[in-house]
């Protein structure tokens, strides 16, 4: 199945309008698995194929895939949102030194609770961050 078509199936099984915009970022989105980018690099890499994007219509787009559950938001500690596709319950690799984001899975999380919530909370998400030098930077520094 060619990313296209999966884009428009995704698009539609969350409820979502086919249109230009949101596809080309979704294909993105699918052609670079486990990747995840800031809405200008989106904006960036979309504009040789859609020269009047907009920056406002990026963002857009990213939030409602977020609302959609189709894409999540994650908040780097320099204030950055990085956005990635969520199509399934996972967790993250941070290489600390190129400060690059992986998709990885875990075991072992899924019965994970907290010992004591706020009163009246719910859990509805469990996160997991690794902090690490990924093996292109440990290659670069030559300790791999």
């Amino acid at each position: 199945m060619s990313t296209a078509i999966s884009a428009q199936n995704l698009l539609r099984d969350r409820g979502l309008r086919v249109t230009p915009q949101r596809q080309s970022v979704l294909n993105l989105f699918l052609t670079e698995s486990g990747q995840h980018f800031s809405a200008d690099q989106i904006r960036q890499r979309l504009l040789p194929q859609m020269p009047g994007l907009a920056r406002g219509t990026t963002y857009k787009v990213l939030q409602e895939f977020v609302r959609a559950a189709l894409c999540e938001e994650l908040a780097t500690p320099d204030g950055v949102s990085l956005y990635g596709l969520r199509l399934r319950p996972h967790h993250h690799f941070i290489c600390d030194q190129c400060g690059r984001w992986f998709d990885v899975e875990v075991t072992g999380v899924d019965g994970l609770r907290p010992v004591a919530l706020p009163p009246d909370s719910e859990v509805r998400d469990v996160a997991v961050f690794f902090h690490g030098v990924c093996s292109e930077c440990r290659g670069a520094s030559g300790s791999a």
